[in-house]
């Protein structure tokens, strides 16, 4: 079962599906297996370069055992990857980084949803209709070689943030470095978003992975 939410599995599955159904499962940032497709990697970007000379690309590394923020970090090339230690023994996924993520408060953060799977056959599939969003503790700016390495603005891992001097603890389910994500849904039906939709999609979301 805990293969199930491994990084590399979880790629692979997804990837079929945009394999099959391209429309459907664009969501799921362009990515690459390492060791083994290191080469595509290399190849594909310096296609894509030659290409679009504009194309100024930043790419996530996530390790495919880790949690917590472990061994996570960014490059802007190929040749940033980090091959000390025996990447063998290390597998990982690299994606391309989405730079132009929805901020609040100027911050970067994520949501984590619960969704229990009761069935596969028939299927059916229970999200919680409340979850949490972790932010990171420094203003976000679009990745650069200066600020590649500032954990603090990039990952929102609540136990990276933690240690940050602007980690703010709060009761208040609007404020602090952790809230509610029905706060932020909130937050942005005030701005005008369409909150309903975005629920929708994102069910839609859980569903196709699940599928995947």
């Amino acid at each position: 079962m805990t293969e199930m939410v491994r990084k590399i599995t979880l790629s692979r599955a997804v990837r079929t599906m945009q394999d099959l159904f391209p429309l459907e499962y664009n969501f799921y940032p362009r990515s690459w297996i390492l060791p083994e497709e290191f080469p595509l990697f290399v190849a594909e970007v310096r296609m894509m370069k030659d290409s679009d000379p504009s194309w100024k690309p930043t790419f996530i590394v996530k390790p495919d055992g880790g949690c917590q923020g472990d061994g996570i970090y960014l490059i802007k090339d190929p040749s940033d990857i980090r091959l000390t230690g025996s990447i063998q023994s290390r597998p990982a996924v690299v994606q391309e980084y989405i730079c132009k993520p929805l901020l609040v408060d100027k911050l970067k953060f994520d949501i984590r949803l619960y969704v229990l799977l009761k069935s596969l056959e028939p299927l059916e599939i229970y999200i919680a209709k409340d979850g949490l969003s972790r932010f990171c503790t420094e203003p976000y700016q679009e990745p650069t070689l200066k600020n590649l390495h500032q954990v603090f603005m990039h990952l929102t891992n609540y136990s990276l943030n933690i240690h940050s001097g602007n980690f703010i603890h709060s009761d208040n389910v609007n404020t602090g470095s952790k809230r509610t994500f029905s706060s932020i849904l909130c937050r942005l039906s005030s701005r005008g978003a369409d909150v309903k939709k975005l629920w929708s999609d994102i069910i839609s979301l859980v569903i196709k992975t699940i599928i995947a």
